[in-house]
């Protein structure tokens, strides 16, 4: 008899105990990889390949080509250029291309020192003479833009024989070669206001063949830059009250499966205490 009762109590707990496993959940591994980046393009470093003939610079190898001049020279010519171009969408496209820009500060050889180290990397690589990338041959170098040490040298001999226009409290005397200034807005308003200086002829020339507004137009002003848009807020209660409901349903059940299992687990345990009273 009392043989028979243990075997029914140990089928009890086993089924209890299987029960309460089965709420524990599935247990979840670690997340599967979904695949090695994709490797750059030969064309970046062989230009050359038969498969450059068709294939497009990414826009951020571009980009970053340009931010890590310019973030150390921001005075050069190209990257006066870069932040007309950020700045008014409307610009000639031509003229505002990445690789045009990239183009701008890699072709002064006068800036080569502070360009060089970037340049020599990007542009000077996968736009070389023998290059196949299409866009190499067609988005070239802003037209009749001088090096940032000719703008500087302009700049400063018209200044030191002029000391009293307005555009040359803009830049301070150079150092190593270089204003530290917008040099490019120095030299337009030199210009524009006096056109028969004798330094001017090179800006008279660029503005003529391409009269870029930013460059070439007193008046040019670059549009503002959009209003972000206002916060609405939201009413979050719904969120807060859903949320709440939810939490407290889902701790309900789970209290109520806790419940469950102690209730049954002293089930068997009464049933052994009565087939010890045997």
């Amino acid at each position: 008899m009392r043989t028979s009762l243990f075997l029914a109590v140990a089928s009890v707990l086993a089924a209890s105990v299987s029960a309460h496993a089965g709420h524990d959940g599935p247990t979840t591994g670690a997340p599967v990889p979904t695949g090695a980046p994709v490797p750059p393009s030969v064309c970046l470093t062989t230009p050359t390949d038969a498969s450059c003939a068709t294939y497009n610079l990414p826009n951020a190898t571009l980009t970053t080509a340009i931010s890590d001049i310019c973030k150390t020279s921001s005075f050069l010519p190209g990257c006066s250029l870069n932040t007309a171009c950020t700045a008014d969408a409307s610009l000639p496209a031509a003229l505002c291309a990445p690789l045009s820009i990239l183009s701008t500060l890699c072709s002064a050889p006068d800036d080569v020192a502070l360009t060089s180290a970037v340049c020599s990397k990007t542009y000077n690589v996968f736009c070389s003479a023998t290059s196949l990338i299409a866009a190499c041959k067609t988005q070239k170098a802003f037209p009749g833009l001088p090096s940032g040490k000719a703008v500087t040298g302009t700049v400063y001999s018209i200044c030191q024989s002029m000391p009293s226009m307005t555009d040359c409290k803009i830049c301070p005397a150079p150092e190593g070669g270089y204003s530290k200034c917008d040099e490019v807005a120095a030299w337009k308003g030199l210009c524009i206001d006096m056109p028969d200086m004798t330094e001017c002829p090179p800006y008279n020339a660029m503005c003529k063949a391409t009269p870029f507004a930013p460059f070439c137009d007193r008046a040019y002003k670059a549009p503002g830059a959009p209003a972000g848009p206002t916060p609405t807020g939201g009413d979050h209660s719904g969120h807060g009250s859903g949320h709440g409901s939810g939490h407290g349903s889902g701790n309900k059940t789970a209290a109520a499966v806790a419940v469950s299992g102690s209730y049954g687990l002293a089930s068997a345990m009464a049933v052994v205490a009565v087939a010890l009273a045997f």
